[in-house]
């Protein structure tokens, strides 16, 4: 066997490329060392030295956001196959229904739910949680997101569209499902490798200063800081749940944006398929891992990846958390 081939069965969860056995020890270490260092950034006693891990052999409920197309569909798709009841949790039931034919001529055995969910209207969600009362999940695919709009608009309730849907709608389904979980819950909640350019800056969301690329960032820089703290707040607990972030690369999910836009995804973007491969893998790691393609987070298979250093500023991560609570009317206690 070369040194390459001995290098490439060194682990999986590698960022950069091994060319020898010798390199990848080196950034195996490496990357162990950086890894405590960003979770020193917690006061002591704030995160536990080892976090919650669970396998699921036998699933009960998997609820998946914006799963009638894109990665959503695909990873709807691939749990159908674990024996999981899969719910559907989609705006239009019409493409729901069109969704759950075509995974039950995949998987015949398939147990498939739609139900109607519309991120951007908090009433949906209420009605959504309150239609899967009694019924206990155990994966929570928080997938579903607007994508780069414009022009400015806004949500039911008021809130800048992106953040509306992309985070606020989100934070409110996982607090209003909480109590339904169960004991090995997993919630995995997707961001974008855009999340790394973020500023969380006020005037990207206002009607005035409207940018519609930096609001997009700044609602999956949310999503992650939601899924770090979340995760912390397990911690703490003591809890068998996991939180888990990912994110799919450069994927073509749904067209949108101009037709270069297009063009560019089709030259240069992995598949829907592939993207959904990160989504699907977090569902069975650890409390606060962050799966994202290999190369440059952009292709390739998944990988455990660093979180952006912003997203686990305790401070900034506590601050998004309330700000969410007080926006949906909502006290998200774990």
């Amino acid at each position: 066997m070369s040194n390459s081939q001995k290098a490439r069965t060194t682990g999986s969860d590698y960022i950069m490329p091994r060319f020898t056995t010798a390199t990848a020890l080196f950034y195996q270490r490496l990357r162990l060392i950086l890894q405590t260092n960003w979770r020193r950034n917690y006061s002591a006693g704030l995160l536990c030295a080892t976090t919650a891990s669970a396998s699921y052999p036998n699933f009960m409920r998997a609820i998946i956001t914006g799963s009638n197309a894109g990665l959503g569909f695909h990873t709807a798709v691939a749990l159908s196959k674990t024996n999981l009841e899969v719910v559907l949790a989609v705006r239009s039931e019409g493409r729901g229904e069109a969704a759950a034919k075509l995974i039950r001529a995949v998987n015949p055995a398939a147990e498939i739910e739609v139900a109607h969910l519309d991120l951007s209207s908090l009433e949906s969600v209420r009605r959504f949680v309150v239609g899967q009362q009694g019924k206990p999940w155990d994966v929570l695919v928080n997938n579903a997101g607007a994508k780069i709009e414009r022009p400015y608009k806004q949500t039911e309730d008021g809130f800048e569209w992106h953040t509306g849907v992309n985070h606020l709608g989100h934070f409110a389904l996982t607090a209003g499902l909480w109590a339904s979980r169960g004991v090995s819950a997993k919630v995995v909640t997707v961001s974008s490798v855009v999340a790394n350019k973020a500023q969380l800056n006020e005037a990207s969301t206002s009607l005035a200063t409207f940018q519609e690329g930096r609001a997009y960032a700044d609602s999956k820089l949310l999503n992650l800081l939601f899924a770090a703290n979340l995760a912390r707040l397990i911690d703490m607990a003591g809890l068998q749940a996991s939180s888990v972030a990912a994110h799919p690369g450069f994927a073509r999910a749904e067209p949108y944006g101009t037709k270069l836009t297009r063009l560019a995804e089709l030259a240069l973007a992995q598949n829907a398929r592939r993207g959904a491969e990160s989504i699907i893998q977090a569902v069975s790691r650890s409390n606060f891992d962050y799966l994202a393609p290999r190369f440059l987070q952009l292709w390739g298979k998944p990988a455990n990846i660093m979180w952006p250093s912003r997203a686990l500023d305790l401070e900034l991560m506590e601050k998004c958390w309330s700000e969410a609570e007080l926006a949906t009317g909502i006290l998200f206690r774990v």
